[in-house]
């Protein structure tokens, strides 16, 4: 995990141009580690937290891979993290004017209104004053339009209006820093562009991704109050509950070994060998018989289990229960990322379904397989609402003879326009007739087409609510001379 972890990306912050960066606020140096660890100088990076880990099954919230963090470790600080964002903002984009002339400049339009509310989060100079922390619709910089006068060479202004430019993410963040960016060509022209770093506070919440060093990724199910959490004789409680399930499968050993390491190292205050070639696999010389004489010279269990209480009742466990120390890390996934809302919002324009993609506002599909769960689940009305009323629901003209909906059209007034009260008339072109002059049809059956043409008949219609995009199949196949025929019971 230790690409998607959110550890210390470098020392020199201020002057990196990441567009994204993930940080960890409160990096530890870990008691279990390489013997290389010191000579690469990797306290200067750390990228985890020494946790308190016990292994045991605490209600049902730490059920597959998911894992209960004790809540006062969190208020302590544990995982808390920040992500850097840069934004810019470039005045130049989009102005149509001849290449490097310059029309815009960043401040307040002199001699122009300026008002109390700009100033809230804008300082003298137009831009957003360093620390301020930004809401979604916030003024981050202000413009203004300029002209070049030709006479004395300044740029002045001249309908004194102030454009605004503002922050759009839903997510609250702090200006960390801005930066001028000057031109390529060094003359002293007006800045032009910005570029504005945010700084985003992530605590961990439900749903966030924790990881060992071993690849036991789980995510954060519940932050759990101290006082219900199981505690030792010595009154030391966990600060990660993981569930034992999550190891007989996937074999990760490793991370048995490093609890027992890092609760010996951390008892005796020394860093440990993490590495498996220190130890061997003759009797008196393996890695569980070192680190277990070790917690029993500090006064442990030799295997590294505890008696331990229930915070909620009171009473010992049934068993001992394995604890110790073992280096966490904050993985990149955060629920605040990923999560996906949707009531109504943009569609296809080709088929009226909704669009996809989280940051088009777009929905998630059903598609077969939840289809097949829907319909395990006895929920099979259901699916009328998730694949038609809540997609693509029209309502569309339908002939009953002939079964297409191809045929259908309005049928046009005597003068070439519908009275408002009239009920809409739509009729099938194809069964109906042309009127010939003088012909002994009804007056009530004869309609007129868009061209003026009398036709008779084809009354026979009726409307349907279909899925657009099956229209848009009946197009596509009639494009290829392939007729669909639809039956209407009444």
């Amino acid at each position: 995990m230790g690409k998607q972890t959110m550890g210390t990306p470098g020392t020199a912050l201020k002057y990196r141009t990441d567009n994204k960066s993930y940080k960890l606020q409160t990096g530890q140096t870990p008691v279990v580690r390489a013997p290389l660890h010191n000579e690469y100088g990797l306290d200067n990076f750390p990228n985890g937290t020494n946790a308190v880990v016990a292994v045991i099954s605490y209600t049902g919230y730490d059920m597959d891979d998911a894992m209960i963090l004790n809540k006062s470790a969190h208020e302590r600080g544990f995982g808390h993290g920040t992500i850097y964002k840069t934004k810019q903002i470039n005045l130049a984009e989009g102005q149509g004017r001849g290449r490097g002339a310059v029309t815009h400049m960043f401040g307040f339009a002199p001699g122009g209104l300026v008002k109390a509310q700009w100033r809230a989060t804008l300082d003298d100079d137009g831009l957003a004053a360093v620390g301020m922390k930004m809401k979604e619709g916030d003024i981050i910089a202000a413009s203004h339009t300029v002209v070049k006068d030709p006479q004395t060479g300044e740029y002045i202004n001249r309908d004194g209006i102030t454009h605004l430019h503002r922050y759009k993410d839903s997510e609250q963040a702090f200006v960390e820093e801005i930066k001028l960016i000057g031109n390529e060509s060094g003359s002293s022209d007006p800045c032009q562009a910005i570029s504005i770093r945010l700084r985003i506070p992530r605590s961990p919440v439900v749903g966030d991704k924790f990881s060992s060093r071993h690849g036991q990724k789980g995510v954060l199910s519940q932050k759990w109050p101290m006082p219900d959490m199981p505690f030792s004789e010595s009154g030391m409680q966990p600060d990660v509950i993981i569930n034992p399930h999550a190891f007989p499968s996937r074999m990760t050993i490793g991370m048995f070994v490093e609890s027992l390491a890092g609760k010996s190292g951390a008892l005796h205050g020394v860093a440990q060998d993490s590495t498996p070639f220190k130890f061997k696999d003759q009797e008196g010389q393996t890695a569980t018989e070192y680190f277990g004489h070790q917690l029993k010279r500090a006064g442990y269990n030799y295997y590294g289990n505890e008696p331990m209480y229930s915070g909620i009742t009171g009473q010992e466990l049934g068993a001992d229960i394995y604890v110790g120390v073992v280096y966490y890390q904050r993985l990149r996934h955060m629920v605040n990322d990923k999560y996906q809302v949707r009531t109504t919002g943009p569609v296809t324009p080709l088929t009226g379904q909704p669009i996809k993609g989280r940051a088009k506002g777009g929905g998630i599909r059903v598609g077969e397989m939840e289809r097949d769960a829907l319909l395990a689940h006895g929920t099979a009305f259901l699916l009328q609402d998730r694949l038609l009323n809540c997609s693509d629901y029209t309502k569309a003209w339908l002939c009953k003879a002939c079964g297409s909906f191809l045929s259908t059209q309005p049928a046009v007034g005597q003068f070439g326009r519908r009275r408002p009260n009239e009920a809409l008339r739509v009729r099938c072109r194809r069964c109906s007739h042309k009127v010939k002059i003088g012909g002994v049809e009804p007056k009530n059956d004869v309609w007129e087409d868009k061209s003026g043409q009398k036709w008779a008949g084809g009354e026979d219609v009726t409307q349907v609510a279909v899925p657009g995009v099956l229209r848009y199949l009946d197009v596509e196949l009639a494009a290829m001379g392939i007729r669909l025929n639809f039956k209407v019971e009444p």
